[in-house]
């Protein structure tokens, strides 16, 4: 997730950073199975009255489903794309398991398009499994997982 300076044309914009998008897969569109309509309350509640001002406009988003479980174990995938997310701050990435489901989970930064994993609950440090996912109780002390 690098970064980009932008020209100070103006002085409220020197030495302003912006995201670069270049770990992002150029040319993909969201999977339409994976993503569920998001309303925008434009800072109404539910009896139509305003209650956080300013909010409202803005770009029409739909939520992408997250595999935050990731209870497929002993199931090998392949990662097929990193994408952008407009709800969240992280990127988020498409993995295609071998049994033909998809599924989308946070990137952890490294994971490269075409990375093959395969999940265990006991994380091991062998390259074959660049990202481990393990529950606490099973891990050794001092392990880096994500």
């Amino acid at each position: 997730m690098g970064l980009r300076t932008i020209n100070p044309t103006t002085p409220g914009v020197r030495g302003r950073m912006a995201p670069d998008f270049a770990e992002l897969t150029q040319g993909n569109q969201p999977l339409k199975a994976l993503t569920e309509s998001k309303p925008s309350t434009g800072g109404r509640n539910h009896y139509g009255r305003v209650t956080s001002r300013f909010r409202g406009g803005g770009h029409k988003r739909r939520f992408r489903v997250i595999d935050f479980r990731r209870d497929k174990i002993g199931v090998p995938a392949k990662v097929a794309s990193i994408e952008y997310d407009p709800n969240r701050s992280a990127r988020i990435a498409l993995l295609h398991y071998a049994d033909g489901e998809k599924r989308y989970i946070l990137w952890p930064v490294g994971l490269a398009v075409g990375t093959r994993l395969f999940l265990r609950r006991r994380p091991t440090s062998s390259p074959a499994t660049p990202c481990p996912c393990a529950t606490s109780r099973s891990a050794p002390r001092f392990t880096t997982w994500n």
